[in-house]
């Protein structure tokens, strides 16, 4: 018996209501993910997904590159906008604003995955001369795939990513 991919989700502060109707916890997706990397040497190391809007899309970036690099480019980086109100609030994200949030992180990741400095101006952030080392194995980037049933998440995955997640 063979695995073609591991896949690992991300609810770092789940609300108590979610958790009572079926809901879970998990680990942090890049440091799980590390550790199947660690272990194995062909498996694709998906996220499925990391919620974007909770992050700093450089943060992410470097992450992501990390775990590309520690598994020699199996990396899939699965991302989506997240639903849970709770997990918002405890994180102090606005979630009305996660839309924007999204669009911003899939620019700002893959100018930091360049490897070449750059400036960007996002709604939440500012970069105005960075640059983010080692760059990814995988070439351009890895993957980015976006998960989701909405005509927003179909939409991201047309205009920013390289698959969808449905």
């Amino acid at each position: 018996m063979f695995f073609n991919a591991c896949f690992v989700t991300d609810h770092p502060v789940p609300e108590d209501k979610w958790l009572a109707t079926g809901g879970h916890h998990s680990f942090d997706p890049f440091v799980a993910l590390t550790l199947a990397a660690s272990c194995t040497t062909r498996i694709k190391l998906m996220t499925n997904i990391i919620v974007l809007p909770y992050r700093n899309p450089f943060l992410v970036a470097k992450s992501a590159t990390s775990l590309d690099v520690i598994s020699n480019g199996r990396l899939i980086l699965g991302t989506g906008a997240g639903y849970l109100k709770g997990e918002f609030e405890a994180l102090g994200i606005d979630m009305e604003d996660r839309g924007q949030r999204m669009k911003d992180a899939y620019k700002a990741i893959k100018l930091a995955w360049s490897g070449d400095s750059f400036s960007y101006q996002g709604t939440h952030f500012n970069a105005p001369g960075n640059t983010v080392l080692p760059t990814p194995i995988q070439k351009p980037h890895p993957p980015i795939w976006v998960g989701g049933n909405s005509k927003a998440a179909m939409r991201r995955a047309a205009q920013y990513c390289d698959g969808w997640l449905p």
